[in-house]
């Protein structure tokens, strides 16, 4: 990708925090007038969020409280690109096993994310899991999540009814969307 007309040239950074899933910098960058500014930049690994619809054409969604906000949201399943290195189809697989039991004999990346560039360089990639087989959920011991089947009206119902709300979850039903209507 070749810079944009407006690209800022890193100067500095300096880690200013570092955390079990993102580490914070302060950045000194040098714009596109030559003055200097700071950026605060929260690195993350990236992840995936999972579209899994079963044989009878439901959503397999999950119900999971979010500390940050003080509420619950139901959401696609998704998670962090644990290990190093590890592709983001693996990690799709993992965390669909992981949150919803399920093993899908077809997973599609169908495109990818930036969930906040403004501040964060966390990327997700989305992908599309199908015809899938039930297995038994084994969620990260601080993970507690419910399993919740939408049809396509129910979720359409849902987001109409601001009920669901997540980014990631409203992203990706998108590019679903994109993806079938064509």
């Amino acid at each position: 990708m070749s810079k944009h007309k407006y690209f800022e040239e890193q100067i500095s950074s300096d880690i200013i925090y570092t955390g079990k899933i993102i580490n914070c910098c302060l950045d000194s960058v040098k714009l596109p007038n030559e003055k200097i500014a700071q950026r605060e930049v929260v690195l993350h690994s990236g992840g995936v969020v999972i579209i899994p619809i079963t044989k009878d054409n439901k959503f397999v969604m999950v119900e999971q409280y979010r500390y940050c906000i003080n509420q619950a949201l139901l959401e696609f399943p998704a998670g962090r690109l644990d290990k190093k290195n590890e592709s983001p189809e693996l990690a799709a697989i993992r965390e669909l096993s992981e949150e919803t039991g399920y093993k899908a004999k077809v997973i599609e990346e169908l495109s990818y994310i930036f969930t906040a560039p403004g501040f964060s360089s966390e990327k997700l990639y989305v992908f599309l899991a199908t015809d899938l087989e039930k297995g038994e959920k084994h969620p990260d011991e601080d993970e507690f999540v419910d399993i919740v089947y939408l049809t396509v009206d129910e979720l359409k119902e849902k987001i109409r009814k601001f009920e669901i709300t997540d980014a990631k979850t409203l992203a990706a039903y998108s590019l679903f969307l994109s993806r079938i209507i064509q």
